[in-house]
């Protein structure tokens, strides 16, 4: 049996409601995300127009893969605009190095406008990105928010980090640390692999178990760096 699709009016329900949960929830990272999304009417009504946009945009479709679809796109974009404030935040980038960051990615703010749009873009997106995850994995029962998504998110956290530390390289690095820069081409193209696995899940199923085998410790076996797919008539 075919499930039906869901309405804007039940995605919007469902995504207010989760916020609420996150604003009671002993998880001091959505907590926090809760409480300033909620700390006045205005950040509110903010992230409220703009969540409203996402979920139109997924509410268009009326048939339920399709809204899958569009909720694991809406989702990677998520995870792109949070990206900066969560490198900024976790690294404690602070001084001349905060500075020509944010400069690279804000050129037409001051530092002090780019501190406090960065911040404001972090609030919504991750508020967002709480919702579009519930969404997907409770209401909709799209696998893919399950591991796919949160593989692709720890490997874009580190193609990100690995792209600032280009732009802030320390005075005192490492000699092994000059070679890092050379793997951002790779790690882009796994993004570009694991991007594809998530939008064509029926189709990556074969891999994401051969994928799942190379994760599973063994012995004192280390951690491998995320699999590299070949698609289906890729040579």
């Amino acid at each position: 049996m075919q499930r039906s699709a869901f309405s804007y009016a039940r995605l919007m329900r469902e995504s207010t409601d989760r916020v609420a949960r996150a604003l009671r929830s002993h998880d001091a990272k959505e907590h926090v995300v809760a409480q300033r999304v909620l700390a006045t009417p205005g950040s509110w009504n903010a992230w409220e127009l703009e969540h409203s946009g996402l979920m139109r945009q997924v509410a268009d479709f009326v048939v339920l893969r399709n809204q899958a679809v569009a909720l694991r796109h809406a989702s990677l974009r998520l995870i792109h605009g949070k990206a900066l404030f969560e490198y900024l935040k976790k690294h404690s980038v602070r001084g001349a190095a905060r500075a020509t960051i944010l400069a690279h990615f804000h050129r037409t703010l001051d530092y002090a406008h780019a501190v406090v749009a960065e911040h404001t873009v972090y609030v919504r997106k991750a508020c967002s990105y709480l919702c579009a995850s519930h969404l997907g994995t409770d209401l909709v029962q799209d696998p893919a928010f399950l591991d796919p998504m949160q593989q692709y998110e720890t490997l874009f956290t580190e193609y990100f980090e690995l792209y600032c530390s280009t732009l802030i390289p320390a005075v005192d690095a490492k000699p092994e640390s000059e070679s890092e820069p050379a793997l951002l081409p790779l790690l882009k193209e796994q993004l570009g692999e694991w991007r594809w696995v998530i939008l064509n899940p029926k189709q990556a199923l074969p891999y994401l178990r051969r994928e799942s085998e190379l994760r599973r410790p063994s012995g004192d076996t280390q951690k491998l760096r995320l699999l590299k797919f070949q698609k289906p008539g890729g040579k």
